[in-house]
């Protein structure tokens, strides 16, 4: 049989931004024939995900006809795979959907690796990651974020873009996929098919997006972390109106977990929300504002995160001894009013939990908190505090925490002006609901800078450029805005 050449064997990324050059001697080297190792494409791409200081999940899916197979995970320090830190047999097959994932542990803090995996008869992408710094390191930091990437409302350019910025992690804040099917319609780029219910549908979405190569080129090069929102399983579905099916819910967090780089809490492998230490720079709390919602007797909105998760918060942002606390949140937590009252589907319409968790900030005086939010579609700044009326009497008192909401990567928002929005609310720094792309984040001992990237996403590899940048001195909780293009 003819061997594949090098060439034939290693992918580059789809743009150049990840650009990671294939090692001479690999594809010299005869296809394993270790045991567990088995026959399978890499058509899916790489990614890593879930890092700390000495661990990485690393990420593929083996495409065969068998219903059960296996492949070669190879860690490396060079690219060129010539000094090889671990190897790992990781077995797969049909019933997690020839799914890959990994965890290696006992890395060094703050340092880049490669990694590629091996079938019996193919070779994937290889792939580039870096670990989290040192827990006692004041590193400066670049994390990457955004959310609610529709398919078939856009290209991911920004992915594109945020492929070539060296980045130590990339936050995906919800409505990574839309479940709901979306015919092309005019004005827009492509079309998605699936109407996703089950474990088939959801597979075959998941599929369709990582298609697109601005996203498999963001997975390729930068470790991520993900949370989810309503679009994972079905738009609002926490509203109960109507309720999805067992079913679907378990089917869209199976298949989620599946397809992320995530490694599954084994007690309770739907929990999602955890603390990530990101040396002393920075502490990460994801948050699930979707899996713990209650009601009170009368069916109005009562408790976003549960008792549980709530209690893991507010503890957990009093006990942080890092400079920044940055909080991942799906829905906005400033109560914005476009006319109709607070957002119910948004903290807006839990006040209590707003209110408890800003208000074990002010009374612990805790600074330096951060929201980073998805979901609404548009760009946002919003200053906050427990008692958000008052701002509207006041809005010169000092906030207690600071939320940024990095636009989405393409679904539509909202067609509203600045003026029209801080007129209602004075809490409000900055609105943009006609821009997509992502925000960049830039944070060390003395300062957090934010910068929103807008993107062309009618073409596949538009371009993006910042257009608007936020600077939070450490202790200020108050921000600076500087306009680069209007």
């Amino acid at each position: 049989m003819k061997r594949s050449t090098r060439r034939e064997l290693i992918g580059t990324a789809a743009v150049g931004a990840a650009g990671l050059a294939a090692p001479p001697a690999f594809g010299r080297r005869v296809l394993s024939s270790r045991a567990g190792v088995g026959p399978g494409n890499f058509v899916d791409g790489v990614a890593s995900g879930d890092p700390t200081a000495h661990a990485l999940t690393f990420w593929s899916r083996l495409s065969t006809q068998r219903p059960r197979s296996g492949a070669r995970l190879i860690v490396a320090r060079d690219e060129g795979m010539r000094h090889v830190v671990a190897t790992r047999v990781v077995p797969t097959g049909t019933a997690i959907n020839g799914t890959l994932k990994k965890r290696v542990g006992r890395l060094k803090p703050y340092t880049e690796y490669f990694y590629v995996w091996e079938s019996g008869n193919d070779v994937s992408d290889i792939g580039r990651t870096r670990t989290l710094p040192d827990p006692l390191s004041t590193q400066p930091l670049n994390i990457g974020f955004s959310s609610c990437q529709s398919y078939a409302q856009g290209y991911y350019s920004p992915h594109v873009h945020a492929a070539g910025e060296d980045l130590d992690l990339y936050v995906f804040l919800g409505d990574y996929i839309y479940a709901e099917g979306n015919p092309q319609r005019p004005g827009e780029p492509r079309a998605d098919v699936w109407n996703a219910h089950d474990l088939r549908s959801y597979r075959a979405k998941y599929k369709l997006y990582r298609s697109d190569l601005g996203l498999r080129s963001l997975h390729q090069v930068h470790p991520t972390v993900h949370i989810w929102d309503d679009h994972e399983v079905e738009n609002d579905y926490t509203d109960n109106h109507p309720a999805p099916s067992p079913l679907q819910r378990t089917s869209a967090y199976r298949v989620a977990l599946e397809w992320l780089p995530r490694w599954v809490n084994r007690r309770d492998r739907f929990k999602i929300y955890k603390r990530i230490p990101i040396g002393r720079t920075a502490d990460l709390f994801l948050l699930d504002e979707r899996q713990y919602r209650t009601v009170d007797e009368n069916n109005k909105p009562f408790r976003l995160l549960g008792d549980q998760q709530l209690a893991w918060l507010i503890n957990g942002l009093q006990s942080s001894q890092a400079t920044w606390k940055i909080v991942a949140n799906q829905v906005l937590i400033a109560p914005i009013d476009y006319g109709t009252g607070p957002l119910v589907d948004t903290w807006g319409g839990y006040e209590a939990t707003r209110a408890q968790v800003l208000g074990a900030l002010e009374r612990a005086g805790i600074d330096n908190v951060v929201f980073i939010t998805g979901d609404a579609h548009v760009f946002m700044v919003n200053r906050l505090i427990s008692n958000e009326e008052s701002l509207r009497s006041n809005p010169n008192q000092p906030a207690t925490a600071i939320e940024y909401m990095g636009g989405s990567v393409t679904s539509a928002g909202p067609q509203r002006t600045e003026a029209q929005v801080q007129a209602r609310n004075p809490f409000n720094v900055e609105f943009n609901s006609y821009f997509h792309g992502y925000a960049h984040m830039a944070l060390d001992p003395a300062n957090l800078v934010t910068e929103y990237r807008a993107s062309d996403i009618t073409q596949q590899y538009g371009g993006t450029f910042a257009f608007e940048r936020f600077t939070q001195p450490a202790g200020a909780n108050e921000v600076s805005r500087e306009q680069l293009r209007g």
